[in-house]
C-alpha cells in the first residue's frame, strides 16, 4: 500500500513535451530518497488541460503541477515528497487559493464537467486490469453474461437513446441489431475503428491511451449481443 502516488500524464501531447523523461526522472529520485516502498509513479492518461502539460498530480490530496519539466522533479521530491510543502511555482494558477490550494476537480477547467467517457483518464494506471476493475469495470460485462440474453443487451441499448459520435448520430442500437441478424453458423467480428482522420480528433486516442479496459469490454458486450461471441 503507497501513501502517495504520482500521477504523470501519458496522453500524447504531455509525451510530446517531455513526460516520459519526468517519469524517468522521478522514478530516479524516489529511489536514491529509499522511497520506493512508499511512493509509486503512475503513467495515466491524458488529464485534458493540453496546454498546461507536462501534468503532474499528486494523490491523494490531489495537488495540480502545471508545465513540469524533468529539471523540477528534485525539488518536488525533496519538497513535497518528503517534507509535505508543495511547490507554489509549479502550482496550475487556478488551482491556488487563499487558503491553501484546490484539487484538480476543483479548478475552473475541471469542476462542472461530469466526465463518462473520459471518467477514468488521468486517474488510472491505463494497464492495470486491477485499477480498471477498481473503478466497476468488467461488471457490465460480467451482468451481461449472467442474467441477459442477446436480445435483452440491444433492447437496453435501443432504449438508452445511445448513438454514434461520427457525425450522423446513428443509434447504436440499431446497428446491433441489424448485425445480429442470420444467427445460424456465420462468423462474425467487432472491429474497433480507432481511426483519427480529422484534424486535431483526439477522442478515440484519449481513450485508448488513458482507459483502454473500457474498450475492451464494450467490444465484448456488443460481441455478445449481435453474435460475434457465444456463451454455452
Amino acid at each position: 500500500m503507497y501513501r502517495t502516488h504520482v500521477l504523470v500524464c501519458g496522453g500524447t501531447g504531455c509525451t510530446s513535451s517531455g513526460s516520459a523523461q519526468i517519469i524517468e526522472a522521478f522514478k530516479k529520485e524516489i529511489k536514491n530518497n529509499d522511497l520506493e516502498e512508499e511512493i509509486s509513479v503512475v503513467q495515466t492518461g491524458c488529464h485534458g488541460l493540453c496546454a498546461e502539460g507536462p501534468v503532474v498530480i499528486i494523490q491523494p490530496e490531489g495537488t495540480f503541477y502545471a508545465r513540469v519539466q524533468a529539471d523540477d522533479v528534485e525539488e518536488i521530491v525533496a519538497e513535497h515528497l518528503l517534507k509535505g510543502r508543495v511547490v507554489e511555482r509549479l502550482v496550475y494558477y487556478d488551482a491556488k487559493k487563499i487558503d491553501g490550494y484546490a484539487s484538480l476537480n476543483e479548478t475552473v477547467f475541471y469542476k462542472k464537467q461530469h466526465r463518462i467517457a473520459l471518467r477514468n483518464c488521468g486517474m488510472i494506471n491505463p494497464e492495470s486490469i486491477d485499477e480498471y476493475i477498481g473503478t466497476g469495470g468488467y461488471e457490465a460485462l460480467g451482468k451481461v453474461l449472467t442474467g441477459m440474453t442477446p436480445d435483452d443487451v440491444i433492447q437496453t441499448i435501443l432504449d438508452s437513446g445511445l448513438r454514434g459520435r461520427g457525425g450522423a448520430g446513428f443509434p447504436t442500437g440499431l446497428k446491433w441489431k441489424f448485425a445480429s441478424g442470420n444467427r445460424g453458423n456465420v462468423q462474425k467480428y467487432v472491429c474497433c475503428n480507432a481511426d483519427e482522420g480529422d484534424p486535431g480528433a483526439f477522442m478515440d486516442r484519449s481513450v485508448l491511451e488513458g482507459d483502454p479496459h473500457v474498450v475492451l469490454e464494450a467490444m465484448a458486450i456488443a460481441g455478445y449481443a449481435i453474435g460475434a461471441i457465444y456463451k454455452e
